[in-house]
């Protein structure tokens, strides 16, 4: 029996992981490609532009990084029958971590184009042009802050549930 009920949790945690990484992803690139005026993602990522594909997959693993300590919470409130608070939870984690993250990113970037625009270097005319040492940079950069950020994504998700309960 306790096999079965192991079975059900990991069906349930893993369902629960994809939705949530989905939804992130989504949401966090949704909002990263708005507040990036200057460049079509999309219509780089067609052009196979290596670089903005790069700093796209960075920004997708600082999403990660945001929301990755919110899945088992969300899970374990799922399989205690706890479905008002897993929603709760689900949806003020997208909503600030992810948020968050994105925004985070979008000023440290901005900051950091200001600088380099002074020496005569614009990060996202580079970006458009596939300038990939300038998207390796800019994936460095936003994967530091990320992880620099993930404990106050923890500390956010901690503080979040304890309120719940």
């Amino acid at each position: 029996m306790q096999e079965a009920i192991n079975v059900f949790a990991s069906i349930v945690y893993t369902s629960v992981s994809a939705l949530i990484a989905i939804l992130a992803v989504y949401i966090g690139l949704f909002t990263f490609t708005r507040l990036t005026r200057n460049i079509d993602e999309v219509s780089e990522l067609k052009k196979g532009n290596i670089a903005v594909g790069v700093t796209l997959a960075a920004m997708a693993v600082v999403i990660g990084l945001a929301t990755v300590k919110a899945i088992p919470i969300i899970t374990n409130e799922l399989l205690l029958g706890h479905i008002l608070n897993a929603i709760i939870l689900g949806v003020i984690q997208l909503g600030t971590n992810v948020l968050i993250a994105v925004f985070t990113q979008f000023v440290v970037i901005a900051i950091f184009n200001e600088l380099t625009v002074r020496k005569g270097l614009n990060q996202f005319y580079e970006l458009r042009n596939n300038n990939i040492a300038i998207g390796i940079g800019l994936a460095g950069i936003i994967i530091m802050v990320g992880l620099i950020l993930q404990p106050s994504s923890e500390m956010i998700t901690d503080a979040i549930t304890n309120m719940l309960r």
